[in-house]
């Protein structure tokens, strides 16, 4: 008996996890990726700089800013590679050149954290990716298909499940 109530349980669980929603089961990209604190001058203006992995400023760089995917600022760094926004608020942005991206929180002045940074480094032609690795293209396909994925844990389960259950009501 105990057996066919562990069998009850994980048909349950299996069911559930593929009856719930993909946004209750995931976070979003920008949820997930590694942010960092900026903390905004007065005026809602965002300052920060561009340079490449050497560490040379980038002089003519644009910088789209993006905040729930609209871009709601465009500037080009300076000479010294060095760019201002103005009229943005707190909240979680993307910084994207040409050559790169990155996710800030910025922070209204005097409510920004302690760690936050008073600009924003944007290094262009960053190729290092966190978490990138061989099974990096079949966890994005597992993202990108969750009901797939579900079904295949959800058979894996069920399948040997039901073939016991039957072995058992036949009294093997």
């Amino acid at each position: 008996m105990k057996r066919n109530s562990l069998g009850t349980w994980a048909a349950a669980i299996a069911c559930f996890g593929m009856s719930a929603p993909p946004a209750a089961r995931a976070t979003s990209p920008t949820e997930s990726a590694a942010a960092f604190d900026v903390a905004l001058r007065p005026g809602g203006v965002l300052v920060g700089q561009v340079v490449d992995r050497q560490g040379v400023a980038k002089a003519g760089t644009t910088v789209s800013i993006r905040y729930a995917g609209q871009e709601v600022a465009r500037t080009t760094t300076d000479t010294n590679g060095v760019f201002a926004a103005k009229g943005l608020r707190g909240g979680q942005y993307e910084l994207l050149t040409q050559e790169s991206s990155g996710i800030c929180r910025l922070w209204a002045p005097d409510t920004a954290p302690p760690a936050a940074k008073q600009t924003a480094l944007v290094v262009a032609g960053d190729d290092v990716v966190r978490g990138q690795g061989p099974m990096n293209a079949w966890v994005e396909w597992i993202k990108a298909h969750p009901y797939i994925t579900a079904g295949t844990v959800a058979a894996a389960i069920a399948i040997p499940l039901a073939l016991a259950d039957d072995d058992f009501d036949n009294g093997s």
